[in-house]
């Protein structure tokens, strides 16, 4: 539709269609969510950051809104992370930035509480070897200042039964198992990024895509954690054997 100047809003970037939209807006654990309108649906050779350069092209604006960050606790200065820094640190946004911040911030509230994590007392396991996940986990973990980025160890699958952390806190010996319900991830989305890594997708497959990573990124911070992660509870461990395993980045 050219012509009609929008605003996207993806977790925290807002997206207002002046034309048709009006105020619409719903309301989940302090995020906030416009209607969105995609505007690069005919690009199959887009990848994430050649988005933003699309978006850019056909006027779609970006602003941040007032939404909870990941607050952190390094060498006693208090560090806020939100998406909009998410996804700066990784290049644009993406489904596995998405879903991987929404699963940290559930799970450090379920064995923190109100308290600000440090990180020196705080250990994340991670089943999924997605780039946005991977950035997401260094970002809090490492912080932007990483000498070189975080790459899965080879046999690691995508897959959207792998989006599974667990958190644990050293202090109390307290872990949390936090894992995306399986069937809110299109069956064969990474069928579609398979394919996209080997060769030019179709207009069709793209649409398929491209409308399937829209649908994460714009749904999914408007979900309760119940019902992105069902309902954990954190539980108590005892460790053996060392915590720092050869560094895997």
């Amino acid at each position: 539709m050219p012509g009609i100047r929008r605003d996207l809003m993806i977790n925290n970037t807002v997206l207002n269609d002046e034309k048709n939209i009006k105020g619409n807006a719903m309301t989940g654990e302090k995020w906030i969510i416009g209607i969105v309108l995609f505007a690069c649906m005919q690009g199959p050779n887009l990848f994430g950051s050649e988005c933003n350069t699309c978006h850019a092209a056909k006027g779609v604006h970006e602003r941040t809104p007032d939404i909870a960050p990941i607050r952190m606790l390094v060498d006693g200065k208090e560090r806020s992370i939100t998406p909009a820094d998410a996804f700066r640190f990784h290049g644009h946004s993406c489904p596995g930035v998405t879903t991987t911040f929404r699963a940290l911030h559930y799970g450090l509230q379920l064995l923190y509480g109100d308290e600000i994590p440090e990180t020196e007392d705080l250990v994340i396991f991670s089943k999924t070897p997605t780039s946005g996940s991977l950035d997401l986990l260094d970002l809090v973990m490492i912080g932007e200042a990483r000498e070189k980025k975080t790459v899965a160890p080879k046999g690691m699958q995508a897959g959207r039964e792998n989006f599974q952390y667990i958190l644990y806190r050293k202090s109390t010996n307290t872990a949390v198992d936090i894992r995306l319900k399986p069937g809110l991830f299109p069956e064969d989305f990474f069928e579609y990024k398979k394919i996209q890594s080997t060769r030019k997708l179709t207009p069709e497959e793209w649409e398929t895509l491209h409308g399937y990573m829209k649908n994460i990124i714009v749904t999914f911070p408007a979900k309760s954690s119940e019902s992105l992660f069902g309902n954990p509870k954190p539980y108590r461990m005892i460790p053996w054997g060392s915590l720092q395993p050869v560094p895997a980045h």
